[in-house]
């Protein structure tokens, strides 16, 4: 007698005993209710999705090279949280590109998201090396973005990394730190013999067109720290007149603020003495004084 289909579908093994659909909807669907799918709250304007490392310097590069675009609120604000989040991992180069991004834009935030502060107080504690494009960009911007105490200790930072990195930096962008020390008060005679000492071979070599005013700058900057070369006031003395032989429009006012800085850090040499007897010819003024001018409308008038 053949076994009942009960007796034969027990025994086969479990798997063959399994029942099996084309679809998920079989007939003991009706057992199972559908649950609720509650979707979590995404707090999109804190973070930035996929904001890596990598992506945010991109970003950052992106919003410099887009100089004419405006960009919304919401993206300075999320892009501010961003960089304040991720200020730790951020080497002084990429600090100088995040500086640059936001000087260039120049978004009003709310003080809770100014990130020059915080950029500030990463480039002073930080044991990475700064390099010379970093400080050059970093003395342009953060200066003109913090209080003057936080200035204060912001340029000695740069001071003292600049002297290791004088060959990555400029001549210019050199003297312009200079002047950015005089300004708030401080002088680091360290910085000056290697700015002067790079003066002297970048004068040497002839700057070339369009630097007539450098001599002038190079000269209040140093006169500003009290430093005296007489090798550099050399250079700047004797390329102060080749500047009035070529005619060019600051030539006077570089002239006039060499004899000044030379005047002030007592300095009187062959090349100082033949640049002011050249402005005495020149321009008609007694040549043991040196009248004091600062810009170009003053020797108009």
């Amino acid at each position: 007698m053949p076994p009942l289909i009960g007796g034969w579908l027990r025994s086969l093994p479990a798997c063959s005993r399994q029942l099996r659909y084309a679809s998920t909807e079989g007939p003991f669907l009706y057992r199972y209710k559908a649950k609720r799918i509650t979707w979590k709250k995404r707090h999109y304007n804190e973070v930035l999705i996929m904001a890596d490392r990598r992506k945010l310097l991109e970003t950052l590069q992106d919003v410099i090279d887009s100089r004419r675009r405006e960009f919304p609120a919401a993206f300075w604000e999320i892009l501010s949280k961003r960089c304040l989040k991720s200020m730790h991992l951020l080497e002084p180069l990429e600090l100088s590109i995040l500086a640059r991004a936001f000087d260039v834009h120049k978004p009003q935030l709310a003080p809770f998201l100014n990130v020059y502060r915080p950029m500030a107080v990463q480039v002073i504690n930080s044991k990475s090396p700064v390099p010379g494009l970093a400080i050059s960009v970093l003395t342009d911007i953060l200066p003109r973005r913090l209080d003057k105490d936080q200035s204060r200790d912001l340029l000695r930072c740069l001071a003292r990394r600049a002297a290791d990195v004088m060959w990555e930096i400029p001549a210019e962008h050199a003297v312009k730190l200079l002047e950015e020390l005089s300004k708030f008060g401080l002088q680091d005679a360290s910085l000056c013999r290697r700015v002067a000492k790079k003066l002297q071979v970048y004068l040497s070599a002839g700057p070339g067109r369009g630097h007539d005013d450098l001599p002038g700058r190079v000269a209040s900057a140093f006169a500003a720290q009290d430093y005296r070369d007489l090798e550099l006031f050399r250079h700047l003395a004797t390329m102060a007149t080749d500047g009035l032989d070529s005619g060019a429009s600051w030539a006077e006012v570089s002239a006039r603020q060499v004899l000044q800085s030379a005047e002030k850090l007592e300095i009187d040499i062959d090349e100082v003495s033949a640049l002011r007897m050249r402005m005495a010819q020149e321009y008609f003024f007694d040549s043991q004084e040196v009248p004091e001018v600062t810009s170009q409308q003053q020797i108009q008038e």
